[in-house]
């Protein structure tokens, strides 16, 4: 009977055995499950992180281009005392980049198509008329909008938009960030763009 009762016990603690060693795999799977999607969230937001500040590099890749071009193009009106205006970037005047169609965004004049950032990122960056009634090639207030539309890895993607406003001061072309993506009425000081990205964070997919 002793000998019955031994047998029986180490059944049964076989049996706690192989049930303890299921819970602590089933708690192993799921911990790792757990990281692996955690790793997969931290990736995926660094590359809209990235992709954000590809856009940016967009922005002021074009806008740092576009101060010695300004004066260039509006040294006439400067020198007759004219207010200067950015219709050279509008009218197509300028080698392979067409003219704007609209005083939106679909239509604006794209100045830069495609450009690589390091291996894995592109931008693309645009630039229309703001509503001021000179229609998509004639800018009779000085302002305009450029906005970076930027594309990584994974499907990541993120726009930047900006309005500039020309104009001198002391011979130096101010050329400034004059507003941000998410803007509409009272975007700028004295006009608005007929096309404004209401929600930043529709552009962050």
């Amino acid at each position: 009977m002793p000998a019955k009762i031994g047998r029986g016990q180490r059944g049964a603690a076989l049996i706690t055995a192989m049930v303890i060693l299921t819970l602590l795999t089933v708690i192993g799977l799921a911990a790792t499950n757990t990281s692996i999607l955690e790793t997969m969230i931290s990736a995926s937001d660094r590359t809209h992180t990235e992709a954000l500040y590809t856009a940016e590099a967009g922005i002021e890749h074009l806008r740092r281009n576009f101060k010695t071009l300004f004066m260039d193009k509006n040294s006439s009106h400067i020198a007759a005392g004219i207010d200067p205006d950015w219709d050279f970037v509008l009218n197509g005047s300028q080698p392979d980049v067409a003219a704007a169609t609209d005083t939106r965004y679909e239509g604006g004049a794209k100045w830069i198509i495609d450009a690589e950032l390091g291996a894995s990122y592109r931008y693309t960056v645009t630039v229309w008329n703001n509503d001021d009634g000179g229609g998509p090639t004639d800018d009779t207030d000085s302002v305009i909008f450029m906005r970076a539309d930027a594309r990584g890895p994974h499907g990541a993607a993120a726009s930047v938009e900006i309005s500039l406003f020309g104009g001198t001061s002391g011979g130096e072309a101010l050329a400034g960030y004059g507003g941000q993506e998410g803007g509409g009425a009272g975007k700028n000081y004295n006009s608005n763009d007929a096309g404004a990205v209401s929600d930043f964070s529709l552009q962050i997919d």
